[in-house]
C-alpha cells in the first residue's frame, strides 16, 4: 500500500498549481522557447567599386594595374584571362605606365607563359607581341 501512495504523491506535484505571490511577475513555462535574437551589421572597408578613382590611372573596366596584377594570380582561368586582356586594355591607354611599371608587369605576366589553360597563354603571347615591340 505504501507504494501506490508515493506514486500518487508523485503524480500530484506534476499537476499541481503554482500560486502567485503578490507583486511577483507570473514565472514563465518550463517549455518556453526563447525568441529573442541579436544581429550584427558587416563593414566592408575599401571596397574597389565604390572607391573614387579619378585621380588613378584606370582601364576600360574602371581597374587599377594592381588590380589587373592582382587578378593576373587569380585561381580561375577565366579571370586570368580577362585580367591580360585588362592589361593590354590599360596599356593601350596609358602606354606611359610601361616604362616605370615594367618590371612590375613582367613579374606578374611571366608566371603566366606556363600556365594550364591555352586560352590564357594564348591571351598572353598576343599582349607580348603588341605591348614589348614598343619596348
Amino acid at each position: 500500500m505504501p507504494k501506490a501512495s508515493k506514486k500518487k504523491q508523485r503524480k500530484a506535484e506534476d499537476f499541481k498549481k503554482v500560486k502567485l505571490k503578490v507583486g511577483k511577475k507570473k514565472a514563465p513555462p518550463t517549455n518556453a522557447t526563447d525568441t529573442s535574437f541579436t544581429s550584427k551589421s558587416i563593414v566592408l572597408t575599401g571596397q574597389s567599386i565604390t572607391a573614387d578613382k579619378s585621380a588613378e590611372l584606370t582601364n576600360s573596366r574602371n581597374l587599377t594595374l594592381k588590380n589587373v596584377l592582382t587578378q593576373l594570380r587569380h585561381y580561375s582561368a577565366a579571370t586570368r584571362k580577362d585580367a591580360v586582356s585588362g592589361l593590354a586594355d590599360f596599356l593601350s591607354l596609358h602606354p606611359e605606365v610601361l616604362g616605370t611599371e615594367l618590371g612590375s608587369i613582367i613579374d606578374g605576366t611571366v608566371k603566366l607563359i606556363v600556365d594550364n589553360e591555352p586560352v590564357v597563354r594564348k591571351g598572353l603571347l598576343r599582349l607580348y607581341t603588341n605591348t614589348l615591340p614598343d619596348i
